[in-house]
């Protein structure tokens, strides 16, 4: 009888969750669809259906491409600039006894920012005139390396990518740590009894016990790539020259700018699918045998 009571308390529970599913995620995304088949440019209520008008324009808008290829540009700078990083900070301070949480405080504080602050921060440490990037390299003595960091096509997306990196690194070092946390230190133990260098323990023990996080961390990063917006708009606004303009950054545009609503829709659902299939065949192709300890 009792077991009867708790699930007729399921449905009344699960409603108010579920109405708030419906009203704030589905039906958006349904109406989303519908206005990424027909004109609308989000002024007047036009419902002109167009087909896949809108789809087959973003393969042939040139922009758009090169959004996409400043996209994942982005996702490989941030994997190959953040995770060495992510690793040199997350192994000393799992290591260390005193004053770690000091430690971890300060890696954690940039995150309490808002990214507006963090990208306005950012933005005049890079100016070329008085940026504390070309000044320091000037005292250095090394004029030679001074850029015009967010005016430079070749240094733009990188010169994002470190503020962004430096803005949510704590998160993903904290969540490392905890990886870090589940691997018995009998193991590192058992190895270095064995002969194993510190560097072949790393390879042969807290990598592959810490993959679980790491696959995580990387798909979390591909659906930053494609959420990117904050920084870019802030920093650069897509320039120079569309160099730094992200997938995120021209929807934005095209649809609270160009008052283009309906092609917008169809680029929010070209990377919404994205996101998808991104997180499915990475998570297939990144499986690994599952590993107990």
């Amino acid at each position: 009888m009792f077991q009867s009571a708790r699930r007729k308390l399921i449905l009344p529970f699960l409603l108010p969750g579920l109405a708030f599913i419906v009203v704030f995620f589905i039906y958006p995304v349904i109406q989303n669809i519908g206005i990424s088949f027909s004109n609308w440019n989000g002024i007047f209520r036009t419902n002109g259906y167009v087909g896949w008008a809108n789809y087959s324009r973003l393969w042939e808008d040139p922009y758009f491409l090169q959004a996409v290829r400043n996209t994942f540009l982005f996702f490989g700078t941030m994997l190959v600039l953040m995770f060495p990083i992510m690793f040199l900070l997350a192994i000393p301070l799992h290591a260390i006894k005193r004053g770690k949480y000091i430690f971890q405080f300060m890696i954690i504080a940039p995150v309490v920012l808002s990214v507006t602050v963090a990208a306005v921060l950012w933005k005049f440490l890079y100016n070329p005139n008085m940026g504390l990037i070309n000044s320091g390299l000037e005292a250095l003595g090394l004029e030679s390396i001074t850029r015009i960091w967010l005016g430079d096509s070749s240094t733009v997306l990188v010169a994002v990518s470190v503020a962004s990196i430096w803005h949510g690194i704590g998160t993903w070092v904290v969540l490392l740590i905890a990886g870090l946390d589940r691997i018995s230190p009998d193991l590192h133990e058992a190895a270095s009894i064995d002969g194993a260098t510190g560097w072949q323990s790393f390879w042969k023990i807290t990598f592959p016990l810490v993959w679980d996080v790491l696959k995580t961390l990387i798909i979390l990063a591909f659906i930053g790539a494609l959420q990117t917006f904050s920084f870019i708009y802030i920093m650069t606004d897509g320039g120079p020259q569309g160099n730094s303009e992200v997938m995120g950054s021209y929807l934005y545009k095209m649809a609270f700018t160009g008052n283009n609503f309906a092609y917008g829709a169809a680029m929010a659902l070209v990377m919404a699918v994205s996101i998808l299939v991104f997180s499915f065949v990475g998570n297939r192709l990144m499986k690994r045998d599952s590993i107990e300890y």
